[in-house]
């Protein structure tokens, strides 16, 4: 596909990396002439100079043949101004970063009169995100599928865990566990694995299976946290903000700000949350403000480097659950090496998205096409969602241990109705089945494309 990015930050520069290593054809966008030259001595991509929302900078640039554009910018209007520009122009599909909360009723709006095909927000999406794993913080990330039926979660296998020596096949058995162990990060190395793969103390494990049976498996092994309720934020930009409105049913929540008019507005905005003026870099303060009794701390300004040492100060306290935001990639090394497993980004979570819509739109939108996507294990492997459907015929009602499947691929759950199967080698995939895959090395679309041939 030929697509066209508007805009070069954090966000705009993932997407031209991950869109190019999927084999497409990329145009870059943006007023900064170092920023176009920056990404286009690392990137194979084309880069202009100038306003995207400009119709002949658009038109110059080749937009008027693209099959999409992508508008990323860091101005909600500017990219809402370029997709209806790009409409005009007869690009196909355009898509929009739209951030600013008082624009969520709005999306219908945005699609009928700017022609916009998809609205994405980046901080909501990041909240949401944040919240699931606070709502089970024994896990490092907690991913849903089918609307809620299935989950994917990450944890880390601590040395002396009944599970460490174990076979995959043996944990049924031996621990009762209902779930499947579908990757494993052990260094730097990612394993889909077999059932005769031997778990090891300090193996990242990605888990799938129904969310009870998720929650079971975690009591099994011990590493089951107690629940948190009182939850420490720092820094008051959109992200604290989406994330405030999800915990205010169920969490104590304290932010401290160190801008005074954000913080009013946020305390205006947040009646159930508490909010205070100061800076997260004054470790008295987070001290004096109940770090050390918070049952979870969020560290969410816009400074990665702040928000590494002030999640290593809470881990020092012992806080029970550490999250911290790294937009910066070389930094999320340094951030595990410290011990904080639980790290989230904002261009992670757009680019996840945006991947999955182009390899839908690229694929035809076919009902079978990928319909979530997932990168886990430091991006190193895909878990994807699909719909079967009964045209499949080398996949309908054949024993999934009789499927000439590619390699590195795995079939880890079959979620049917409202029942989430860990699937065995006598188990079929049945229409209307949504299946999730996890695989490493391949970039598939649609399901049939596990298969071999």
């Amino acid at each position: 596909m030929k697509i066209v990015i508007v805009g070069c930050g954090k966000v705009g520069t993932t997407l031209a990396v991950k869109l190019q290593e999927e084999g497409h054809e990329i145009t870059v966008i943006d007023h900064k002439e170092k920023v176009i030259e920056q990404i286009s001595n690392t990137v194979d991509v084309i880069g202009y100079v100038g306003n995207g929302a400009v119709y002949s900078v658009l038109e110059e640039a080749g937009a008027r043949n693209a099959d999409l554009l992508l508008a990323v910018t860091d101005t909600d209007e500017i990219n809402l101004l370029t997709c209806l520009v790009a409409n005009t122009l007869g690009v196909k599909r355009t898509i929009a970063r739209v951030r600013n909360p008082e624009y969520a009723e709005n999306a219908a709006l945005f699609h009928d009169s700017f022609g916009v095909a998809m609205t994405i927000n980046p901080e909501r999406q990041l909240a949401g995100e944040i919240a699931r794993i606070l709502r089970f913080p024994s896990a490092t990330r907690v991913e849903l599928f089918a609307r809620g039926r299935a989950e994917l979660v990450s944890c880390h296998l601590p040395a002396g865990n009944p599970a460490v020596g174990l076979k995959l096949f043996e944990l049924p058995q031996k621990l009762g566990l209902k779930v499947l162990v579908c990757a494993v990060q052990r260094g730097e190395e990612v394993i889909i694995p077999t059932g005769n793969f031997a778990l090891a103390a300090e193996d990242e494990l990605y888990m799938t299976g129904a969310p009870r049976e998720v929650e079971k498996a975690f009591r099994k092994l011990g590493m089951l946290a107690n629940p948190i309720k009182n939850v420490l934020i720092t820094g008051g930009g959109k992200v604290t903000y989406y994330l405030a409105q999800a915990l205010a049913d169920r969490f104590r929540v304290k932010i401290i700000e160190r801008d005074r008019k954000r913080a009013e507005e946020l305390a205006e905005a947040l009646p159930n949350a508490v909010v205070l003026l100061g800076d997260a870099a004054d470790h008295e303060l987070l001290t004096e403000e109940g770090l050390k009794d918070a049952d979870a701390f969020v560290a969410m300004t816009g400074i990665d480097e702040g928000n590494i040492l002030s999640a290593m100060y809470a881990k020092q306290l012992n806080v029970g659950k550490v999250i911290c935001k790294v937009n910066t990639d070389h930094l999320k090394t340094l951030t595990r090496s410290a011990g904080i497993d639980s790290i989230v980004s904002s261009k992670t979570v757009t680019a996840n998205t945006i991947v999955r819509v182009v390899r839908a739109y690229a694929a035809g939108e076919g009902e079978g096409n990928v319909r979530a996507l997932y990168r886990i294990a430091d991006d190193r492997a895909e878990m994807l969602e699909f719909a079967a459907t009964a045209d499949m015929t080398r996949l309908i009602g054949i024993p999934l241990k009789d499927l000439k499947l590619k390699r590195n691929i795995l079939i880890a759950c079959i979620v049917r109705k409202s029942r989430a199967i860990i699937p065995g080698g006598a188990d079929v995939i049945e229409p209307n089945d949504r299946v999730l895959v996890v695989t490493s090395g391949q970039r598939l679309t649609e399901l049939v494309g596990i298969l071999e041939g």
